[in-house]
């Protein structure tokens, strides 16, 4: 699952950062979670922030679960679902069912993100078939750029593909200038959906590069671990509230 979500110019974000620890502790216990990546980046005309989640699950079903969950059930604010939020002013969301996944280097490395969308006029089965097909390039290309990780996946009914790829560590961006470095770097390479055959019909609908500010971790959780990390800090604050007892 992916969500980009366009928030009010004036949120703080150290605000935003502790609203996503709360939350995290009611939204991670979902099952079948293997992660959540939150980027952050600030729209570069009117300054305001850009928020938004990629998720992973093991199965179809618990996506699709999750989605409905957070579109029809969940709610922080009394009688307000969780999408319907005042502060969320724009959200794009999907889920996807995954091509590959591969992770060249650990999780909690992973501090900067890219998320790349192309919509396309193939058919939907001509279309999983191919990308069945370049799956293996794209990560033999990934691993030989350096990449953390990189995501193939598809949404046959709305006949769209996506990418994203991690950069391969945080450790080295604890400052404010190593983490722009970061942030340009993975922005600047060439697209993976380079990759992707001319058959698919693609068009780029979407492409965005963001420091991580806060990862979540179920599965470490449930094995008494860190529930989340917070990669990019520093040179971002870490949240403001009490450690979560584990």
């Amino acid at each position: 699952m992916t969500s980009d979500i366009v928030l009010p110019l004036g949120l703080p974000f150290q605000k935003l950062n502790d609203y996503v620890e709360i939350e995290r502790r009611s939204m991670d216990t979902y099952r079948g979670m293997n992660r959540k990546y939150t980027p952050i980046q600030y729209d570069t005309v009117t300054g305001g922030p850009i928020c938004g989640g990629r998720y992973v699950f093991d199965t179809w079903e618990n996506v699709q679960d999750y989605f409905r969950w957070t579109q029809d059930e969940l709610e922080f604010e009394p009688g307000v679902k969780f999408w319907d939020r005042a502060m969320f002013q724009q959200v794009d969301k999907h889920i996807w069912k995954v091509i590959g996944a591969h992770d060249f280097t650990h999780v909690e490395t992973h501090g900067v993100n890219r998320f790349e969308r192309w919509h396309y006029t193939a058919g939907a089965a001509d279309a999983k078939r191919i990308l069945t097909e370049a799956w293996p390039h794209i990560r033999e290309k990934a691993m030989q750029a350096g990449l953390g990780s990189v995501w193939l996946l598809d949404q046959p009914d709305e006949k769209q593909i996506a990418i994203m790829t991690s950069n391969a560590s945080a450790r080295e961006d604890n400052d404010v200038e190593a983490a722009q470095r970061a942030v340009a770097k993975l922005a600047a390479m060439a697209s993976l959906g380079e990759l992707l055959p001319a058959s698919l019909g693609l068009t780029t609908a979407f492409n965005r590069t963001s420091m991580v500010f806060s990862t979540w971790l179920p599965l470490s959780r449930q094995k008494k671990g860190a529930p989340a990390i917070n990669p990019m800090s520093p040179p971002l604050p870490f949240p403001d509230v009490p450690a979560q007892e584990v």
